[in-house]
């Protein structure tokens, strides 16, 4: 069991680790033209979404207690991830969605988590007004959920 001070110090390292990717400006260069990742996914992803993620990531270390932080908690992130309806949804595509979420993850998180597991549901739609990746209703658990994404849809 940690004590109390030891609590605050991961909580408060983590924290630190989120403000220091915020004021770097991550989030402007993890998906642009230069990077690899641009190869395999060609298409703008809002920047917006980066601060969710880590607004997300700070209230998960607000709700962790002590005992959650002594096991350390696998993290499951929920979301829905829209691409333009010209993109086949094959798994280089997924996966790497996924290493930008991991990328953009700083590493003091894993002081309070031991992994990030993803629950996305991919789809390709007609209906996205510009050739734009969105990625929506991005919410998170610490306790072991199933991939279902219809209970997803029913929560929000």
């Amino acid at each position: 069991m940690f004590s109390e001070s030891a609590f605050a110090q991961r909580i408060g390292l983590a924290e630190d680790g989120i403000w220091q990717f915020r004021d770097k400006g991550r989030p402007f260069q993890i998906h642009i033209s230069l990077r690899t990742s641009w190869n395999i996914v060609p298409f703008p992803i809002n920047p917006v979404v980066w601060f969710m993620y880590y607004s997300l990531l700070r209230d998960v270390l607000i709700d962790l207690d002590q005992n959650q932080l002594h096991n350390r908690p696998i993290l499951y992130l929920h979301a829905n991830v829209y691409s333009p309806f010209s993109v086949l949804l094959h798994a280089m595509y997924r996966f790497t969605i996924y290493k930008m979420l991991l990328f953009n993850t700083p590493p003091e998180m894993y002081f309070c988590i031991s992994r990030i597991k993803f629950r996305f549901l991919f789809m390709s739609s007609t209906a996205i007004p510009r050739e734009e990746i969105f990625i929506e209703h991005l919410i998170y658990r610490v306790e072991y959920t199933v991939p279902g994404y219809y209970d997803l849809e029913c929560e929000q």
